[in-house]
């Protein structure tokens, strides 16, 4: 077998088992990222932040928006000086599902690392770090 068509096949089962451990939530996991931002980080967010942060459009947080706060994770606080721009304020029903996300994906990392051994797992983190900022950087190349 050819190996990058290898290589694909085991990225593919990778981003596919690594979603399967999120299935349970009750929303998106690129919804949950955004949740994760405005509940763990210090800080007021508007939604162009929220783009830049997450390295997406500014639509895509607009749905991400509107979906969130239809299903009360999030509310709109609005700008006293500016009342066209508001801060995507994070709801206690947020705040409870992303204290419930973090203990298991940390249940699943623990589990990832003891089966791995810490110096492999913590191999697989750096590799991946480097990836990620190798494939940032590939998106505006024209390969």
């Amino acid at each position: 077998m050819d190996n990058y068509i290898k290589a694909n096949i085991i990225l593919s089962k990778f981003c596919k088992e690594y979603m399967e451990l999120k299935k349970d939530l009750p929303i998106r996991p690129s919804e949950m990222g955004l949740l994760n931002i405005i509940v763990l980080r210090k800080g007021r967010f508007t939604p162009v932040m929220l783009a830049e942060l997450l390295g997406v459009s500014k639509p895509m947080i607009t749905a991400h928006i509107t979906a969130l706060e239809k299903k009360e994770y999030i509310k709109k606080e609005y700008s006293k000086e500016d009342k066209r721009s508001f801060y995507v304020v994070p709801t206690d029903k947020a705040k409870k599902l992303v204290e419930k996300s973090a203990e298991t994906t940390k249940k699943h990392l623990i589990y990832l690392e003891k089966e791995l051994g810490s110096d492999a797992y913590e191999k697989l983190l750096s590799v991946l770090c480097d990836t990620n900022k190798i494939l940032t950087n590939m998106r505006g190349d024209n390969l």
